[in-house]
């Protein structure tokens, strides 16, 4: 039978009778698996019953074993009678038995490689980079918010385009804020700013309109300038535009900011009244050369012959220079071993079929489907479908879908038994090298978290699903005819399903998306054979009864609905295999009963909820957490028999575990799939002995292929074994990457964690108890290395580097409120061994150590790119500060005692960010030094000495964004300012902080013709604004806090100078706020015309 599908497959574009031949046959097999999940359902409903050694049954019921028996011989017999009968029509029909191709078990992708080229590694586009860049970071425009388009053919590389140019040091540095919306046919304004919403916050609105999408985004974006990249634009009219348009300059946000477009069309360039347009260029033969032999002749790929060198140019010209068409060959031919395969790619009928470029792609994209490794995979690409266009897919999400769809099975092999998942992840890792599926965002683990498809790529699939995939984004209608089995409703494009009567009943995928959920009851008590549900609606709040009775249903995903809470009758859904929910308050009494649940998810955090039982679902391989509790079946020793767990597991309520025993159960040292683990204790008032709190600890040792661990609250007095004894934590915890210790209150030393090999950030955190960081934390044992190392002669002793923390980025010391020394690692002085610490320490934040006053030297710390001491009212020196060559930001607050800290920097162009506040000693040193940071963008100065104000050097400082500036004196009444400031031409925010006895701003600011942000900040001597901010042209927001005796704005002539005012906010200045009241106060109608007015934090 699978021989007759080949060749109807191969025939059904040339015969309706073979199309019609497979539409049958596909009903057919449809209708078996339903037979077969009702026996499968069965079969579990009574693993379930005996578990619960409830034998007794009713001869009568529906559940008796010798009537389900016949009911299933009969529907067995019936489907075999359907296959032979179909059997029998092929061999009328023309149809016969073809070869099927062979599966090469070369198709097989290792696991542990990564043959995917980087989007960053894509070649050909330096020059094009380039010029986008300076468009983008260019001031000459007329005109707010100019467009910069890039135009293209589809598959040309204007989106990576994009992506390349936003990660360019320039445009980071130039715009405060990036937001990325994938536009498509959906130019949709309330949609359009919902996704910028969504890209600045994380999250949606819920239920919004856009007058409150406007206020929620112009409080992101106030007195910020920003990049809106509006991706894949389809709109050429020129009114919908507009208004999109209008809605953004009334959202406002700081001058400079700027659109990049990308589209297909110089009609929606033409459209959207373009400034800068950019027509993106085919890639050279040598960059075409360059981009395909990174993927063709990848490790592990084809070897480079000349023979395939010589084929895989000829091949090469046929792509026209799109690099979509060029990755997607070069991952084919990248499975290809012989040169006999290649000829067979070069021949292929599909480069005969058009000329056009733009439908060559297409024939690529083809031919890369139809050369997949096998029809399960290819089944898994057409599966991508149900997603609408431009959706970022999860990785694990997809898989899931694929398992429940029936598109993966565990297989046994040589290598040993593969899961669903090892399977799944292989197919995506296929489709990846493919360029079918294109690679997003990583987690922090390193690993691809998201994916997305081309728009074409996207096409393809579509069509290749045969139409058992049916998107209704367009409105299309559905009909019993179409026999759809996998079907996508987006209401979000105002249109409705026509007929709900036409839904199949036997449905297997239904997607959700948007709308009120009005009609999703009706669809539903249609649909009682879906395998997947997904729903994403955020108006729907209780599971439907429905759903209760879905007995094939495999993955349920309601994690973006209002539901909060599970009925019981979800619990006799035994094939679910996948449940994702927002959160819940606590599950179902027999939850337990769900034995076929291997991923149990939540979106928010549902920290509180118990799991009683969870223990007997064996196939569980993710859950969000598990709280430990004295109810019934709510022990640690539950997850002993969830070996298979993994990701990231968070356990709390340690408290109530009562000793090393109780905790081994757990047997988290056998669980190697879990790579994050957090183990948290809660606060108790009784009295707890320590030396059972700290076995309790010994007894929850990690699996060594842990990835990530955090400690919360543990309350004992020492660490484990597995954290300090050297033997064991270089075996246990070789393979950490972070590690988070935090309100630890009775451990009086940090761990030995310098040997960790793989160690990228640590974060220690509210460990009151250490008064001292020194030689036990870096696990200096010198003399031990030196003896195991040194050669038995003594005559001649070479030096031994020794490399601590060799991979640490990022460490964060916090809240130390007993720390008074952190110790250099200092070398015996009869040892023959040289240090190296913390050689790629990126990030070094301390904040809140009180009593701390020795701080490491920072001399060897030449790759620190940022630092924070805030909070450290003891220290007074900060040894070599001036030899960090690397860095760009230093924030330096409440430091009182701070005496020594040279900024006389080995490297002063390096630093971007400088802010100094609450140190006082350490100003009069700073004057000389700060002219030589000539980089320098960001600056805050905040000191009640203004005598030690920089005021002087500031006319060094041109490439200067913003200022802040400001303290307190009694003896001033008025504000520094040098009386030159024309070399601040960037300058674009001041921000001023003053003190009662101030009159008056200083004047000297009205010629700051550049600034776009004003915030004056306690000048409570000042009671009215000066006329000269009328000459402030380009001044965008005005912030007036704290000035309690402020009672009057410039005059009505002088504020309607000020044409580009978008946002002006008045906080805490009681005169001002009532004579600016709406419509009543006498100082309204001078600002009745401001778009954003907001009075003590509330819109006007």
């Amino acid at each position: 039978m699978e021989a007759l599908i080949f060749d109807a497959k191969c025939k059904q574009s040339t015969t309706k009778t073979a199309q019609l031949w497979l539409k049958r046959l596909r009903s057919i097999a449809r209708h078996a698996e339903i037979v077969l999940d009702d026996f499968g359902y069965e079969v579990l409903r009574q693993k379930v019953e005996n578990r619960k050694r409830d034998k007794v049954r009713n001869f009568f019921s529906s559940s008796n074993p010798i009537s389900f028996r016949l009911e299933m011989a009969n529907k067995i017999k019936n489907v075999s009678a359907s296959l032979e009968e179909a059997y029998k029509e092929a061999n009328k029909i023309g149809l016969h038995p073809a070869q099927l191709p062979m599966a090469s078990a070369d198709h097989r992708v290792d696991r542990l490689t990564d043959p995917f080229v980087d989007e960053s590694e894509t070649v050909g586009r330096e020059a094009e980079v380039s010029q986008v860049v300076s468009m983008l970071i260019s001031s000459d425009y007329n005109k707010d918010l100019p467009v910069i388009s890039i135009v293209g053919m589809g598959g040309q590389g204007k989106t990576t385009l994009a992506q390349m140019v936003l990660k360019i040091d320039s445009v980071v540095k130039h715009f405060d804020k990036t937001i990325w919306v994938c536009v498509s046919d959906d130019f949709k304004v309330e949609r359009l700013l919902n996704e910028m919403l969504q890209s600045l916050e994380g999250k949606s609105a819920e239920r919004t309109n856009t007058e409150a999408l406007v206020r929620k985004l112009q409080e992101n974006l106030k007195g910020k300038s920003y990049l809106l990249v509006l991706d894949d634009i389809w709109n050429e009219d020129r009114e919908t535009w507009a208004g999109m348009r209008r809605r953004l300059l009334a959202i406002g946000g700081a001058p400079g900011s700027k659109i990049l477009v990308t589209t297909r069309s110089d009609g929606v360039a033409s459209a959207m009244q373009t400034s800068g347009l950019h027509h993106l260029d085919i890639l050279s033969d040598d960059y075409s050369w360059m981009l395909f032999k990174k993927l063709a002749f990848a490790d592990g790929g084809a070897t480079k012959t000349q023979d395939l060198v010589d084929i895989g140019r000829r091949i090469l010209k046929k792509c026209g220079g799109v690099p979509l068409a060029i990755k997607v060959i070069g991952g084919l031919l990248y499975s290809k071993k012989d040169a006999s395969e290649w000829l067979t790619i070069e021949k292929s009928e599909i480069w005969n079929e058009s000329t056009d470029i733009a439908k060559r792609v297409m024939s690529v994209l083809k031919l890369s489907y139809e050369n997949l490794p096998s029809w399960s995979v290819k089944q898994c690409f057409a599966s991508c479908s149900i997603f609408p266009k431009d959706t970022f897919m999860e990785k694990q999400s997809l898989i899931q879908i694929w398992m429940a769809q029936g598109l993966i099975n565990d297989a046994k092999g040589g290598g040993g038994h593969l899961q669903m998942e090892d399977i799944g992840s292989e197919y995506f890792n296929v489709l990846l090298r493919s360029s079918l599926l294109q690679a997003g965002d990583k987690n922090s683990f390193n690993e691809i978290e998201y994916c997305r498809m081309h728009d074409l790529v996207h096409d393809l699939s579509l069509q290749v699903s045969n139409n058992c995939f049916l998107n209704t984004e367009g409105g299309m209608e559905v009909r019993h005819e179409n026999e759809v089995m996998h079907l996508t409703i987006i209401w979000s494009q105002g249109k409705v399903l026509k007929n709900i009567e036409g839904i199949p009943p036997n449905l297997q995928t239904l997607y959700y998306l948007g709308g009120d959920g009005s009609v999703l009851e009706d669809i539903l008590e249609r649909s009682r054979y879906l395998c997947v549900l997904i729903v994403n609606c955020r108006d729907v709040t209780h599971l439907l009864n429905a759903v209760g009775n879905m007995k094939h249903l495999r993955h349920l995903d309601i994690r973006r609905t209002g539901i909060t809470a599970l009925p019981d009758s979800i619990t006799k859904l035994y094939n679910l295999m996948t449940l994702k929910v927002s959160y819940l308050k606590e599950i179902p009494k027999k939850f337990s009963n769900l034995i076929n649940l291997r991923h149990l998810e939540f979106f928010k955090d549902s920290e509180e909820c118990l799991f009683p039982g969870i223990g007997q679902l064996a196939n569980l391989r993710t859950l969000p957490h598990f709280r430990v509790s004295q109810d019934k079946g709510c022990q640690l020793e539950e997850l002993e028999h969830l070996r298979n767990l993994g990701g990231e597991l968070r356990i709390f309520g340690l408290e109530n575990v009562s000793g090393f025993e109780s905790a081994a159960k757990a047997k988290l040292s056998e669980k190697s799939s879990i790579r994050g683990l957090r183990l948290s204790w809660g606060d108790t008032n009784e009295d707890c002995d320590d030396n059972n709190i700290d076995s309790v600890m010994e007894g929850l040792q990690p699996h060594p292929d842990l990835k990530s661990l955090a400690i919360n609250g543990f309350k004992g007095s020492r660490f484990p074994s597995w954290m300090v004894a050297k033997d064991h934590l270089m075996v246990l915890l070789r393979n950490l990457v972070r590690l988070r210790l935090e309100k630890l209150v009775k451990c009086e030393q940090v761990p030995p964690l310098g040997d960790l090999p793989c160690l990228e950030s640590l974060k220690v955190v509210s460990l009151h108890n250490v008064k001292r960081i020194g030689a036990e934390f870096y696990g200096l044992d010198i003399n031990a290395r030196s003896s195991a190392s040194c050669s038995s002669s003594t005559s001649s002793r070479e030096v031994k580097a020794v490399t601590l923390f060799p991979k640490l980025q990022r460490f964060v010391l916090e809240d130390m409120g007993s720390l008074e020394e952190w110790s250099d690692a200092m070398v015996p002085s009869d040892s023959s061994s040289s240090i190296k610490v913390f050689p790629n320490l990126r990030d070094l934040r301390i904040s809140g150590l009180p009593k701390l006053a020795v701080l490491l030297d920072m001399e060897n710390l030449t790759s620190l790119e940022e630092l924070e001491i805030q909070v450290c009212g003891s220290l007074a020196c900060i040894r070599n500060l001036n030899s960090l060559t690397s860095l760009e930001s230093l924030y330096l607050s409440d430091c009182p005692a701070l005496l020594d800290a040279s900024l006389d920097m080995k490297n002063p162009q390096s630093l971007r960010t400088l802010s100094i506040s609450g140190c006082d000693k350490l100003n009069p040193s700073l004057s000389n030094d700060l002219e030589k940071f000539t980089s320098l963008k960001w600056l805050t100065f905040i000191s009640d000495d203004p005598g030690c104000w920089p005021i002087t050097v500031l006319h060094h400082l041109a490439n200067l964004r913003s200022l802040t500036l400001g303290g307190f004196s009694d003896d001033l009444d008025y504000f520094p300012w040098p009386h030159s400031i024309t070399n601040l031409v960037s300058l674009k925010r001041l921000e001023l902080r003053g003190w009662p006895k101030i009159t008056a701003l200083p004047d000297q600011i009205q010629h700051i013709s550049t600034l776009t942000s004003l915030e004056i900040w306690e000048f409570e001597g000042l009671e009215v604004l000066p006329e000269w901010m009328g000459s402030l042209r380009n001044l965008r927001l005005l912030g007036i806090i704290n000035c309690s005796n402020l009672r009057q704005l410039p005059s009505a002539e002088a504020i309607r100078h000020l044409t580009n005012l978008n946002e002006l906010y008045i906080t805490r200045c009681p005169l001002l706020a009532e004579r600016c009241t709406k419509g009543s106060g006498a100082g309204w109608p001078k600002i009745a015309h401001i778009p954003i007015v907001y009075i003590d934090g509330m819109p006007v």
